[in-house]
This record gives C-alpha cells, sequence and structure tokens, in this order.
C-alpha cells in the first residue's frame, strides 16, 4: 500500500464505517449485531493499517525528525491563507496516532451491550476516532483546528445519552467550544501579525511567526485551549463531570479524547511554533503543574464516587505532563508525550474496570460498594495493572513516560521536581484507596446485593485485555519505541534553546 495513502485510510476509514453504520436497519437482534460489527470492523481496520504501515517506521528511529509518510495536496490557497491537506507521522504524533487506533476496537467492545440510540451511539463513536486521527496526522495547523473543533459536539452528546447526562453534556459542550474559539483566536492573531500565509507544521517551525506582546498572547490563548482540552485546574470539571455522568465507554472516550490531544497540542503548536513566548510562560507551568498534580490527588482521596476518583487521578497525571513540559528538554518532553499515549490506554482500563463494578453493584458511592469486586479476580488484575501503569510502576507504559519527565526536570527544576514526586505519592494512596475499597476491604453493613459482582466477561472481558496487553506490550519493550520520540523532541528542544537567553557569565563581572 502506497505510503501517502495510508493516512488518509486510518482517518476516514471510520468515517465510511459511520455512513454505514447509519443505513443499517435495527429492527431485530440480528441487525444490531450487525451495526456493532460493522462498527468494530471499521475501527479494527485503522488499527491494522496503523500495525503494518505505522510501526514499522520504528525500527528506523532517525525518521522521527522529519513527518515520514507524507501527503501534501494543495487544497484552500486563493485567500489571503493557504490551508493544504497535509499528513504525516514523525517522533511527536507517531504512538499517540497508534494509541487512539488501538483503544477504540476496546471501545467497540466495551459498548457491545449497548441499547438505546442505537445507530446514533455509534456512529458519533466513529466521527469522533475521524476526529482524534485527524488532529494527531495533520500536518497543517488551520487542518488541526479543524480535527480539534471536530470531536466537541459528538463528545457532548454522547455524555448526555446518560441518565443523568444532560448538564454534564452542556459543560463538556461549552468548555471545549470556548477551548476552540481560544485556538482559532491564536491563528487568526498568528495570520494578522506574522505575514506568514502557509501554516504548515514544519514552515511554522523554521520560523518565529509571532513577537514580543502579541507572541506572548498567542501563548496564553493556546495554554488555554490545551490546558483545557487536558483538563489542568481550574479547567477540569468538564472532564470530571463527564465521566462521573456518562455511560462507561463514553467515560473511556473522554479520557482519550482529554490530555492526549491536549499534550500533543501544547508540544506541537505551543512549544514548536512559540517558542519565545513558551519560556516565559515557564513558571505559570510549573505552578499549573504542581496545583494539578495535588488537586487531582488529594480530591482522589476525598471522594466518594468511583468514577469521579478515576477522574482526578487522570486530571492530576496533567501534573507531571506540564512539568515535562515546562523543562524543555528533549528527554523530558519526550516523557511528557510518552505519558500522554500510556493515559491512553490506562484511562480507559481503569473507567472499564471501575464502570463494571460500579454498574454491576447498583451503586455509584464507593462506601456502598466495598469489596464489591473482591471475588472478580479477572477485574482485580486489570485494576492493579492500569493503577500500576499509572503510578510508573517498571515494565509497563506509565514507566518509562514518568521516568522520563522526572530525569529530564530534575536538572532544571530540581525542587518543582522533588515536589512532584510527593504529588505522586498522593496520587498513590488515592489510588490504593479506590482499589481496596472496591476489591479488597470488606464492610460488615454492605447489603447482598452488592456483596459481589460478576467478573469480566464476553466483550467487556476482551476489552479489558486488549488494554491491558497494550500497556505491557509497549512497557516491556520501551527502548524500542523511545529512540524514535527523543529525534522528534529533540528538534523542539533545539528550537527552545535557541530563543533561551544566554546564562550569566560564571565568574560575574569583572
Amino acid at each position: 500500500m502506497p505510503s501517502d495513502i495510508s493516512l488518509s485510510l486510518i482517518v476516514f476509514i471510520p468515517a465510511l464505517a459511520a455512513c454505514l453504520v447509519l443505513v443499517l436497519p435495527v429492527r431485530s437482534d440480528l441487525e444490531r449485531f450487525r451495526v456493532r460489527t460493522a462498527a468494530l470492523f471499521g475501527t479494527l481496520l485503522s488499527l491494522l493499517i496503523a500495525i503494518f504501515d505505522l510501526l514499522g517506521e520504528v525500527g528506523n528511529p532517525s525518521q522521527g525528525a522529519l513527518p515520514q509518510p507524507s501527503l501534501d495536496a494543495p487544497w484552500l490557497r486563493h485567500f489571503f491563507f493557504q490551508m493544504d491537506y497535509h499528513l504525516g507521522t514523525d517522533g511527536l504524533n507517531l504512538m499517540l496516532l497508534f494509541g487512539v487506533t488501538a483503544v477504540y476496537p476496546a471501545l467497540v467492545l466495551a459498548s457491545w451491550r449497548q441499547r438505546e440510540r442505537y445507530r446514533t451511539y455509534f456512529a458519533l463513536l466513529l466521527l469522533t476516532e475521524v476526529a482524534l486521527t485527524g488532529a494527531l496526522a495533520t500536518q497543517d495547523l488551520l487542518l488541526f483546528a479543524i480535527f480539534f473543533a471536530l470531536p466537541v459536539v459528538p463528545l457532548a452528546l454522547l455524555v448526555a445519552f446518560g441518565e443523568d447526562g444532560s448538564g454534564a453534556g452542556r459543560r463538556v459542550l461549552w468548555s471545549q467550544s470556548l477551548s476552540v474559539a481560544a485556538l482559532l483566536a491564536a491563528i487568526l492573531l498568528m495570520l494578522l501579525r506574522s505575514g506568514n500565509r502557509t501554516f504548515d507544521f514544519l514552515t511554522l517551525s523554521t520560523v518565529n511567526p509571532v513577537k514580543g506582546a502579541p507572541g506572548l498572547i498567542v501563548a496564553v490563548l493556546m495554554l488555554f485551549a490545551f490546558g483545557s482540552r487536558m483538563a489542568i485546574f481550574p479547567l477540569q470539571r468538564w472532564f470530571v463531570d463527564g465521566v462521573s455522568a456518562a455511560p462507561t465507554p463514553v467515560g473511556m472516550l473522554l479520557s482519550i479524547s482529554s490530555l492526549p490531544l491536549g499534550t500533543y497540542g501544547m508540544v506541537r503548536v505551543l512549544l514548536d511554533m512559540d517558542p519565545a513566548a513558551a519560556i516565559q510562560l515557564v513558571v505559570p507551568l510549573l505552578a499549573l503543574s504542581l496545583v494539578t498534580l495535588f488537586w487531582g490527588g488529594l480530591a482522589a482521596r476525598g471522594s466518594r464516587e468511583p468514577r469521579r476518583i478515576v477522574a482526578y487521578c487522570l486530571v492530576a497525571l496533567a501534573g507531571p505532563v506540564l512539568l515535562g513540559v515546562a523543562a524543555f528538554s528533549e528527554t523530558s518532553i519526550a516523557g511528557a508525550l510518552g505519558m500522554a499515549f500510556a493515559v491512553t490506554l490506562l484511562g480507559p482500563l481503569l473507567l472499564l474496570v471501575v464502570g463494571a463494578v460500579a454498574d454491576r453493584g447498583g451503586h455509584e458511592r464507593l462506601r456502598e460498594l466495598l469489596a464489591a469486586g473482591g471475588s472478580s479476580p479477572r477485574l482485580q488484575l486489570l485494576y492493579a495493572i492500569a493503577a500500576a501503569s499509572l503510578l510508573g510502576v517498571p515494565f509497563l507504559a506509565g514507566f518509562p513516560a514518568m521516568f522520563q519527565i522526572l530525569v529530564g526536570s530534575f536538572v532544571a527544576h530540581r525542587f518543582v521536581t522533588a515536589l512532584t514526586v510527593i504529588g505522586l505519592l498522593v496520587l498513590t494512596s488515592g489510588v490504593w484507596r479506590l482499589g481496596s475499597g472496591l476489591f479488597w476491604r470488606r464492610d460488615r453493613s454492605a447489603g447482598p446485593e452488592v456483596a459481589e459482582v460478576a467478573d469480566a466477561h464476553g466483550s467487556e472481558f476482551y476489552a479489558g485485555w486488549l488494554l491491558a496487553g497494550l500497556l505491557i506490550i509497549f512497557g516491556i519493550s520501551a527502548g524500542y519505541f523511545v529512540p524514535y520520540t527523543v529525534h522528534g523532541t529533540d528538534l523542539v528542544a533545539a528550537r527552545i534553546s535557541s530563543y533561551a537567553p544566554p546564562p550569566p557569565p560564571a565568574g560575574g563581572h569583572r
């Protein structure tokens, strides 16, 4: 298959599957099974293309520096700006793109028992895959903005499908619409002040598009846009409420639509295209990293609802990611992207397990679900794998990312890195509280209806082990994939260092 076609197929095959889903009848169980199968086939086909045409590139780490493969076709060029249909992968986006395509079959399997709004649900699910893979694959800033905005309405509608999801759906819609508006305002200001007509990523990464105060305004707008998508403090409510109110598969979808995409945008757009202003934001970035980490960890310890605890844990992980971004080294930035990739896998797995226990236990409070999963060894093991990866345990996907963040940030920000380690201990206590409450700590006053829940089985079992297997595989083989990412972040770090002020003379003034 020609490499210049593969990325388009990865992005748009789910769109074709969504169109097919919308026209299929759903009058009988067999016809509904065909709808599910069509959705699953569309996601699996994208995944197979990603495996054969993307992962093979990682074997040559030097290819991570420039987009490979690349498709660049003229599109809108008769205006005061030009936008091209330009797709490509490099060290910044390849692993995230593969992670999203790998998770989507698990999302469809987790949705296997969906009963209401059948065709609409699966069509919206597939449309969000188009948006996420498109945003990760594009190499044009304006096209990125289009894909960045595309999942907002589908996500809001999917969240609203929950029993109490209408309010949470509105918060998703309004908060993420503001995020998109901030990004568009930043792009418009960049267009007006720089005089650039092209928005190709490679071109923008070789020039300083906006200087002075306008550049700082652009950076602040981008920080708001991507920080809101990452759900950093204090922009996290839409994410926490959405995960809490949405059906379990939709909560899983929110986890891959937030931190991974926001982190990628912060590295690709903010750091690479406005490095001078990004350097001026280092103190706010460090402060936000600590506040987000400690707030998320403490909120996870204090929350009474299992789904909210998971959401707070994922919010807390944005703290180390921001630290990796603010350290401006190739190692720390690669760690931030690596953690975004790990969250793409562990976030859905955590929500799948916790959602299964809560749904079968019939309660939303942790106290009412004490030891509800105590007789479910498969769920316990899946939770342990996801939680261990979240905390950076070796041989799982979260470990190399957390290690790179801490090592890459220590030289530049030792005190903040030390506080981050303390914050991770707080987060660990919240993760332990959730696991012990759901699986190990029994309460004699708990009713028989929550004494135990059925173990993972069927499509849920396959979805869980797909995600857990990927966490293990990418944890064990991290040394094979990390160099490819570092070759991409090395160029970003070098660009930032070229705008950094020179250090003071070692001997002072003579």
